[in-house]
């Protein structure tokens, strides 16, 4: 990274680490922030995803903060993910099972690697959309098994990819393990729409990004740009950990 994206990077964390409170904890956990982490960290322990606690409560947050600590900590999910697994999910009175559930599948979401087999059969970008549109909405497990199998499209356009956000954006994680080319307009026109932009479709975008020519710069400007405006964090969550950690991916 040059001069001029580590400063960029420097005033992003700046102002993820401006709040602590509510969900504006799990920015300033994703900055850096040591007391956060120490908080988070505390949250996850497979004690603390208890019944009788708000630490952890509600379950839907426990992924949340998974990712927030991931990216500014990422080696100790291993050793989280570890101690969960080894709780049972039945048989203690105490431990909440959708808490439990929850951390146990994003961790395992973030540890899974998905490889291209270049001899599998072929497959068409278009196509999917056009067909399957329910799977790519949903099906996690279709996703990873059109990754491993060689992509059609050589080079997708604005219009492919405008097709895709609108039509099954998760179509979008295939295209890590496709030796394809993205017209640069793609990150020119979403950069310019991030305030207007699911944040999970930026994210992977920024993600795609960084093994292209395009600017990163532009990226960071516009958060920044963006960034006053924000009520609820956990709308630009995915985005700015992509940010903030260049090494950070999506979860599968």
């Amino acid at each position: 990274m040059d001069r001029s994206n580590n400063f960029l990077l420097e005033q992003l964390k700046q102002a993820c680490l401006q709040r602590t409170d509510g969900y504006w904890q799990l920015l300033a956990t994703a900055a850096g922030h040591e007391e956060s982490i120490r908080h988070i960290l505390e949250s996850l322990d497979v004690n603390e995803l208890r019944l009788d606690t708000m630490k952890a409560l509600p379950a839907s947050l426990v992924g949340d903060k998974i990712m927030a600590l991931c990216v500014s900590r990422p080696q100790l999910l291993g050793d989280l993910l570890s101690q969960w697994e080894q709780e049972p999910l039945t048989g203690n009175l105490y431990v909440d099972p959708a808490c439990l559930t929850a951390a146990i599948d994003t961790g395992r979401r973030f540890l899974t690697v998905v490889k291209l087999d270049p001899d599998a059969e072929p497959w068409s970008w278009e196509e999917q959309l056009k067909n399957e549109p329910l799977k790519i909405m949903w099906d996690c497990q279709y996703i990873r098994f059109l990754a491993s199998r060689p992509l059609v499209n050589k080079k997708l356009t604005l219009e492919n990819m405008e097709n895709c956000i609108e039509r099954g954006k998760t179509l979008l994680k295939t295209l890590r393990t496709q030796e394809v080319q993205i017209d640069e307009s793609v990150f020119h026109r979403y950069a310019d729409l991030i305030s207007s932009t699911d944040s999970y479709v930026i994210a992977m975008l920024i993600e795609l990004s960084r093994g292209t020519n395009f600017d990163s710069r532009i990226w960071f400007e516009r958060m920044l740009e963006v960034f006053p405006t924000i009520s609820d964090p956990r709308n630009f969550a995915l985005s700015i950990n992509a940010l903030l950690n260049d090494q950070w991916v999506v979860p599968w």
